[in-house]
């Protein structure tokens, strides 16, 4: 079914995809003519300035010619996000709309820092970014997802003094959608480790040993816990955890299921040094699309065992 829901995209997206193809080479052309222009300027520049001060008439070269190509690439890569632009609004909200008709794709809005926060799977951010947010309603079941990207600012002592750097607390995309009930407590879905214990929550031992290989479960409601988290929920959420490559961590907040998948890769983005014709990221970005609304149909959230109050 997917495969076949890809073909006929590729059908429906082939005058668009051979458009874009076109304004690739196009901004290629662009963006080759100025970076000549500020290569040759920064050729020269260097190239002076190290002669002046007696380097090498070799070494000089080399070292001119080294910035200046990098000068040149990095004046035809800024044409990537021009090219991307036209990407996400011809070709990703198409994919978008094919798959879950109705729905809003918003590239440049994203799930909330405040929502990020409130999922209580990851620690608080120093520095947040979210993009590429789709919103709609499959079935019964309202959902919005997007890519996310939360860091945290560290310290370390170097010999040269204090050094400060990032390091990523979550990269990848976040998935909530409506679980029709109103949570009492806080019940979080982790992946297992020797390291047992969540603040504010405790342990919630479940009767699946498969299900407790991979995930541990912690909740502020023992009970709630075990009634959001049935044997056949159970089930679904180690299916869900297969689908994706780097596995999946989940949490119940506000009537709300929230899954993190972590993805390293920055999705919907176009390269101005790969054809448009090139299906290989049209496909890739068509399967993250895919799985990540397939996750309403995954964990039967379209079935209501519930009512909320």
């Amino acid at each position: 079914m997917k495969n076949q829901e890809f073909d006929y995209l590729v059908q429906r997206l082939n005058p668009v995809l051979q458009k874009l193809e076109r304004k690739r080479k196009e901004l290629l052309r662009k963006g080759s003519a100025e970076g000549a222009i500020w290569a040759a300027i920064v050729f020269f520049l260097i190239f002076v300035i190290l002669a002046k001060g007696g380097v090498q008439p070799v070494f000089s070269l080399s070292v001119a010619g080294i910035v200046a190509l990098i000068v040149f690439l990095c004046c035809v890569s800024k044409k990537s996000s021009l090219l991307s632009s036209y990407y996400k609004k011809e070709v990703i909200d198409e994919v978008v709309q094919n798959i879950c008709p109705g729905a809003s794709y918003v590239p440049g809005q994203g799930i909330s820092e405040a929502a990020f926060r409130n999922s209580g799977l990851f620690q608080s951010p120093d520095r947040y970014h979210a993009e590429d947010q789709i919103s709609g309603c499959l079935g019964k079941t309202t959902f919005t997802c997007s890519e996310v990207h939360a860091e945290e600012l560290r310290t370390r002592s170097t010999k040269n003094g204090v050094q400060h750097y990032w390091v990523t607390i979550f990269r990848g995309f976040l998935f909530m959608a409506d679980f029709h009930k109103d949570f009492s407590g806080k019940t979080t879905v982790m992946k297992n480790s020797l390291f047992k214990m969540k603040w504010g929550e405790s342990r919630v031992k479940m009767e699946n040993p498969d299900f407790e290989k991979v995930f541990d479960v912690f909740s502020t409601g023992q009970v709630e816990a075990r009634y959001l988290i049935t044997p056949s929920m159970m089930e679904r959420l180690l299916k869900l955890n297969d689908s994706f490559k780097n596995g999946v961590t989940i949490s119940f907040r506000d009537s709300y299921i929230i899954v993190a998948i972590p993805n390293s890769r920055n999705c919907f983005e176009a390269s101005i040094w790969t054809s448009m014709t090139d299906l290989s990221i049209l496909k890739a970005d068509f399967e993250i699309i895919y799985s990540l609304l397939q996750i309403v149909d995954e964990l039967n959230l379209n079935t209501r065992i519930w009512t909320k109050e």
